[in-house]
């Protein structure tokens, strides 16, 4: 099985992953599988249901939930996780890929995004690292990708 048989082209996809037996909250970045971590995309840990969500961005892209009836969906669909009832805003919070890595936008949610701990002030753009942590309404995510140019090496082989 190749990469493309994983992140197939037709958009973002919820692709389910069993994460190691300790507590999420205590999961170390480094001790992540890194075949779990996008070579050219951004993955979302959903730490309430151990669940993933990686995205191969083209510009751009939507945290939220979608609406019966609306033609228009995020990108990170929390919907299909109970968003609504975690108090997710239909577009919640918006990611821009840049050259060093990606940021992220509160778009004046109704219950606001948390950044490590700090609330996020709507409409401003800040830094959104590997292995930060966002609260998007009751949802924690943890976010995880490869820096770009970066190269991982097996130490064991």
């Amino acid at each position: 099985m190749d990469e493309s048989d994983i992140y197939p082209d037709e958009g973002p996809k919820t692709i389910t992953f069993t994460l190691p037996k300790e507590q999420v909250s205590d999961l170390d970045v480094l001790n992540i599988e890194q075949s779990l971590i996008p070579v050219d995309g951004i993955s979302f840990y959903v730490m309430r249901l151990k669940k993933v969500i990686v995205v191969h961005p083209q510009g751009d892209f939507f945290i939220g939930r979608s609406v019966d009836g609306d033609s228009w969906n995020p990108e990170v669909n929390l919907a299909e996780l109970d968003g609504i009832a975690s108090s997710v805003s239909r577009r919640h919070a918006m990611i821009s890929s840049l050259k060093h890595g990606y940021e992220i936008t509160d778009l004046h949610s109704r219950n606001g995004t948390m950044l490590n701990d700090w609330r996020l002030l709507p409409n401003k753009s800040y830094p959104l690292a590997s292995g930060a942590q966002l609260s998007i309404g009751r949802e924690q995510l943890l976010v995880i990708y490869r820096p770009p140019g970066y190269y991982f090496r097996d130490p064991l082989k």
